[in-house]
């Protein structure tokens, strides 16, 4: 099977042109109000308190310390008494919280829909239902398609038989499911702009900030109390069973009951995608391959919550007894539909095709969840979808968190470190570091103040001038931080004992020093690209000492070579010219000064460019191993900074997993006592 696209590319919302639908009612919000978070209501009477009772319990204590023994036991007795609970409004206030404090674990558009419910008077909640079509990307028959089959059976749920053909079915009959979403609300009362059989250019639209998406109003004699609001689109079976394959079975929960509908823009021309949570959800698919992609999606187990629904013509009641879903015949229930309005003469017909479409099991459906269920002179009670809803939503949240928590728990597990460990860790390389800039402040004075460095003084580069590679790298060798090295893999050793480990490959790294190529300059550009390469310990001393060796030592070795040779070749052609001039009218004694002035003036130059060189070496050599140090004590403070952090961060994680969870505890206890 090939990979099924994601979700928010199979369920189309392309705006159709024109397409202008009703007013809202005002109090009313619509599918896509609740994005914004409404403004909370002012408090009702119900929720007022008496002002004796907004006051704190120790200045209501001291207000009774005036009245008599039994005036003072009885308001004390009434101070005890704790007000009446608001279960309703802890749990909007939970809800909040949980918005506020749990973002990354909640699905925040399914949170909107619940406050936006509980802000309204219990058992008058809107239930909004989605009849999804189940479509698949070969088909190709526009006659049959999965979102025909939803349309016509939405209009069969709906019509009034008693009634002729109304507006809003030619409406809903002209409308392109695939193309774009539709959005059906269904009362008693159409809004004041709303136009059935037609659409006017100056009608609002229903929006979600620049984008629209159309909407229709319908009068259902038996749903007009539920105040529902229904989005019919599509949806691809292919995406679904994709996403129900998944390591997450919850989330297809979620795109089921918060599907993304691609709203397209004004003016620009380009989609948004767009959540529209819903309480229930009605799969409608087409034949046996459509009842085999609802059988294949686990999420059937609460049929309250979502349905399915499959259009048969062929077989009867009795062949899909077993099956968890409603087999439904759209044509034949369109016909009978049609013969009773032509005729109530028509009415046992209409009783057989009716019986045959089955469509009184998704009219009860809608019935039992979206009616209220208080009976009269009872106090309303919250809906059974609103309650699902909460419920579901809570869940999936301890669920989201359980996961998180466990994941953090695993992390400790593998990779923790005490903090007194670290502690520690952090004063040793702080003794390291101190210890290594004294040994390179020693080492190094000893070495250019001893014999061998002075055995390269300028006199005598005329002998020595081939020892001066020699002499130099074993001076580097011998004098350039030896102790700290071998403290500081004695340190990352210590570091790697405590148990410092990367989480990804369980093992500590620390990053070392990028040097170019020896051999070409496009090699060492690829290497500063690459980064700095990963090592067990810190290799900035040993890096730095051969690069002192490599580069600066055959350097110079080459400037004391040339110098010799500048200083011969001088010498020899000043002499060379102090016998010309012997052999000339001038005398011995012009002479000499002549070949005198050349040889001391190479010898000069050649002290002067020698012993400058000697002390920019000696400057570099010291630059370098004081960089090393510090390089080497950076790299081994931030392992262990990734440790500090790792345990700073995880601490910080597990306190807000500890707030959610109290977050949703608290949730469930108000829902718990939600009439």
């Amino acid at each position: 099977m090939l990979p099924a696209p994601a979700l928010g590319g199979g369920l189309r919302g392309v705006l159709s042109r024109g397409r202008a639908p009703g007013l809202l009612r005002q109090g009313q919000l619509s599918l896509f109000c609740s994005f914004t978070t409404p403004r909370r209501p002012a408090p009702t009477s119900p929720l007022l308190r008496p002002t004796t009772q907004a006051l704190p319990a120790t200045r209501r204590r001291q207000s009774t310390d005036t009245l008599s023994p039994r005036s003072k036991a009885e308001a004390e007795g009434e101070t005890e008494a704790a007000p009446p609970a608001n279960p309703r409004a802890e749990l909007e206030t939970a809800l909040q919280d949980l918005q506020t404090h749990a973002a990354n674990y909640v699905n925040l558009s399914r949170v909107q829909l619940a406050l936006h419910n509980l802000r309204q008077p219990p058992g008058h909640e809107s239930i909004r239902v989605a009849i999804l079509g189940l479509t698949k990307p070969a088909a190709n028959d526009a006659d049959m398609t999965p979102g025909r089959t939803a349309k016509t059976l939405l209009r069969l749920v709906l019509a009034d038989p008693l009634k002729p053909v109304e507006a809003w079915e030619a409406e809903l009959e002209a409308h392109y499911v695939s193309q774009e979403p539709l959005i059906v609300r269904i009362g008693a009362e159409a809004p004041a702009h709303a136009h059935h059989g037609g659409r006017s250019a100056d009608a609002p639209l229903a929006t979600a900030g620049s984008h629209v998406i159309p909407e229709i109003h319908v009068s259902s004699p038996t749903l007009n109390q539920g105040n529902l609001e229904m989005l019919l689109m599509e949806a691809e079976a292919d995406s679904l069973a994709a996403i129900a394959q998944s390591s997450e079975p919850r989330t297809l929960e979620d795109a089921v009951l918060a599907p993304t509908v691609d709203i397209a823009a004004f003016h620009s021309g380009s989609s948004t995608p767009v959540t529209t949570p819903v309480h229930m959800a009605l799969l409608v698919g087409d034949g046996i391959m459509g009842a085999a992609s609802i059988l294949s999606l686990p999420i059937l187990a609460d049929r309250n919550t979502i349905a399915a629904a499959v259009n048969f013509k062929q077989l009867g009641a009795e062949d899909m007894s077993d099956v968890p879903f409603t087999r439904v015949n759209v044509d034949a229930g369109s016909e009978g539909l049609a013969l009773f309005r032509a005729s109530v003469r028509n009415v046992t017909e209409f009783e057989t095709l009716w019986s045959d479409a089955n469509v009184s099991q998704i009219s009860d459906w809608l019935r039992a969840n979206a009616l209220p269920s208080s009976a009269s002179g009872e106090p309303a009670a919250t809906k059974a979808p609103v309650r699902n809803l909460v419920q579901s939503l809570l869940q999936n949240t301890r669920a989201t968190i359980q996961a998180a928590e466990a994941h953090d728990l695993s992390l400790s597990l593998t990779a923790s470190v005490p903090p007194r460990a670290i502690a520690r860790l952090d004063r040793a390389l702080a003794d390291w570091a101190q210890t290594a800039h004294e040994e390179l402040q020693h080492q190094l004075d000893v070495a250019f103040t001893g014999r061998p460095w002075r055995k390269l003084g300028w006199w005598k580069l005329f002998w020595r001038v081939d020892d001066v590679g020699m002499l130099s790298s074993e001076m580097l060798a011998l004098r350039f931080l030896p102790d700290a090295e071998r403290s500081i893999i004695y340190l990352a050793g210590r570091v790697q004992e405590a148990g410092i480990a990367e989480a990804e490959d369980h093992q500590t790294v620390y990053s070392g020093p990028v040097l170019p190529s020896p051999t070409t300059a496009e090699a060492g550009v690829a290497a500063a690209a690459a980064g700095p390469p990963e090592v067990r310990w810190p290799t900035h001393i040993p890096f730095t000492r051969t690069y002192l060796q490599d580069k600066t030592v055959p350097a110079l070795q080459a400037l004391a070579q040339k110098l010799v040779v500048q200083s011969l070749s001088t010498a020899t052609l000043s002499t060379a010219l102090a016998g010309l001039t012997y052999l000339s009218t001038f005398g011995l004694y012009e002479s000499g000064a002549v070949a005198a002035l050349g040889v001391i003036w190479s010898l000069r130059r050649l002290q002067t460019k020698w012993e400058s060189a000697r002390d920019f070496w000696e400057g570099e050599v010291r630059e370098e191993g004081r960089k090393a140090v510090r390089a080497s004590e950076a790299s081994v403070a931030e392992v262990l900074d990734r440790a500090t952090g790792a345990h700073g961060d995880r601490a910080v994680h597990m306190d807000e997993l500890r707030r959610a969870r109290d977050i949703v505890e608290r949730a469930e206890d108000a829902l718990a006592k939600l009439q």
